[in-house]
């Protein structure tokens, strides 16, 4: 079976630093809607208060949320914005480590509280993304 691919181009490039006690989902959600960007790739780097991020049960067909307390630094972060329900929404996983070493991460939900981020928002141009139900996985797809 193979998959579904779509050309793009790359467009305006957006880099910026979130402010402390922002919400890292809703910040950038926020920066596509004020400058009407539908489809992106996006990466971070930095550091949050909060941890949060879910697990998909892939058999129950469902979003486990977890959260980790504590300051943990932001060790891998991609993902991508397309759209949803007519708005730009973002797809994202990320990995948070601790003071430990230790290792946690998933798909990216509101509540992770930054300390520091530094984001780089890349365009795509020329490709509609829109996310709509998949009977198969249970998610929303494009």
């Amino acid at each position: 079976m193979a998959g579904r691919f779509w050309e793009a181009a790359p467009g305006r490039i957006w880099v910026g630093r979130l402010e402390t006690g922002d919400d890292l989902v809703e910040e950038i959600e926020r920066v596509c809607v004020e400058h009407d960007v539908r489809a992106a790739w996006v990466c971070a780097i930095g550091a949050v208060k909060h941890a949060a991020f879910a697990y998909y049960e892939q058999n129950d067909r469902r979003y486990l949320e977890l959260e980790s307390t504590g300051h943990h630094e932001i060790t891998g972060f991609v993902g991508n914005v397309s759209m949803r329900d007519d708005l730009p929404f973002l797809h994202a996983h990320a990995t948070f480590g601790d003071r430990s070493g230790a290792a946690v991460g998933g798909h990216l939900v509101r509540g992770c509280e930054v300390f520091v981020a530094e984001i780089t928002i890349r365009e795509m141009t020329g490709v509609e993304l829109i996310r709509t139900p998949d009977e198969v996985t249970g998610l929303a797809l494009w």
